[in-house]
C-alpha cells in the first residue's frame, strides 16, 4: 500500500471517529454541551500520531516532509469530510443548529451558513497543519524502533 492511500485511509477513519462520537452526542441529547465537542481534537491527535507511528516504522518514513505531508493529507480528508458533513446537516437535517453559533466571540448576530462553514474549514485546516507539525516533531525526535539495534554497533 502506498502512502498516499494509507493517509486516506487514516483520514477517513478520524472522521468516521469524528462522526460517531457527533452522533452519539445527539443520540443522547448531549450535543448542548460544548465542551464534548473538544473530543474530536483527540480523535484527530490519536489517528494523525498512528499514522506518523506507522510512517516512522515503515519505508515511507524516506524524509521529513513527505512524512509530514502524509500527516497533512490525512488531517485534510477529515477537514473537507467534516466540512460537508456539517453543511449538509446545517442545511437538510437540523436547518436551526447555525442559530447556536450566533453571539460568540467570533461571530456576529447575523451569521449565514457559509460564514460558519468557511470559519470552520479554515479552522480545520489550521489545526490540521498544527496537529501535523507537532506529531511529525515528536517522531522526527524518536529513533526507528526496529532499526535502534542494528544499526548502533559500540566503537571502541
Amino acid at each position: 500500500m502506498n502512502n498516499r492511500s494509507q493517509s486516506i485511509r487514516y483520514g477517513l477513519y478520524s472522521f468516521a471517529g469524528i462522526a460517531l462520537l457527533f452522533l452519539l452526542m445527539k443520540l443522547f441529547s448531549l450535543e448542548n454541551i460544548a465542551s464534548l465537542r473538544f473530543l474530536n481534537f483527540f480523535i484527530i491527535i490519536y489517528f494523525t500520531n498512528r499514522l506518523a507511528r506507522k510512517n516512522h516504522e515503515s519505508q515511507y518514513d524516506n524524509d521529513y516532509l513527505s512524512g509530514w505531508a502524509s500527516l497533512i493529507l490525512a488531517n485534510v480528508v477529515t477537514v473537507v469530510l467534516s466540512f460537508v458533513s456539517f453543511v449538509i446537516y446545517a442545511m437538510f437535517i437540523q436547518p436551526d443548529f447555525i442559530s447556536k453559533f450566533e453571539g460568540g466571540i467570533l461571530w456576529n448576530n447575523n451569521i449565514t451558513l457559509g460564514q460558519a462553514a468557511l470559519t470552520l474549514f479554515t479552522e480545520g485546516i489550521g489545526c490540521a497543519v498544527a496537529v501535523s507539525f507537532i506529531i511529525m516533531q515528536y517522531w522526527n525526535q524518536s529513533p526507528k524502533s526496529k532499526n535502534v539495534a542494528s544499526s548502533e554497533t559500540p566503537k571502541k
